[in-house]
């Protein structure tokens, strides 16, 4: 039989043990709040969108670091291919390019379908050089990447964070058919 002493102990060990885990999972949630605040600043009208978006983004980033493992290991990977479709919408708008007419907006959305592409691409390359958990790098890595250029994107409506997840869709999932030989 267990004493009261050593279940109080086991549970105290085990809290310390998951607070130890999520304070290491913090570093790499924090560019996920500085990439959330930098687009608040970069947006010249405030859309409650953005702070969800910038939310999801920091609670995932520190849900999957808390997680650790593979899943830990994909979140810097996601939020630095997230910053393709991230700042793609802002060197266009930055350039002079302003969205009004049908042909324009579908300009507009190509930047973000762009932008979802080369971070498919980018997060492609990452995982086949993994020699096992490509499926669970990639479900990690694209759902930041997605969230992370959503931030971006959103700047275009509901249809360019379509286009972006379609574009890094249509990239990575080649990689999840794809078997070592």
């Amino acid at each position: 039989m267990v004493s009261s002493e050593g279940v109080r102990l086991q549970r105290r060990a085990r809290r310390a043990y998951e607070w130890g885990r999520l304070r290491s999972a913090i570093p790499g949630a924090l560019p996920a709040v500085g990439l959330t605040g930098m687009v608040v600043l970069l947006r010249h009208h405030m859309k409650p969108s953005l702070l969800v978006l910038g939310g999801l983004l920091t609670l995932l980033c520190l849900g999957l670091g808390w997680w650790g493992r593979r899943w830990g290991r994909a979140v810097a990977p996601g939020l630095l291919a997230g910053l393709f479709p991230l700042l793609l919408p802002f060197v266009v708008s930055g350039a002079g390019h302003v969205c009004y007419t049908g042909g324009c907006r579908a300009f507009c959305l190509m930047t973000c379908v762009g932008g979802g592409l080369a971070a498919g691409a980018f997060l492609s390359l990452a995982a086949l050089r993994l020699p096992e958990g490509r499926e669970r790098f990639l479900l990690a890595s694209g759902s930041v990447a997605t969230l992370c250029g959503a931030l971006g994107c959103v700047l275009y409506g509901l249809s360019g964070v379509l286009g972006l997840v379609a574009g890094l869709a249509l990239i990575s999932m080649p990689v999840l058919v794809l078997r070592r030989a």
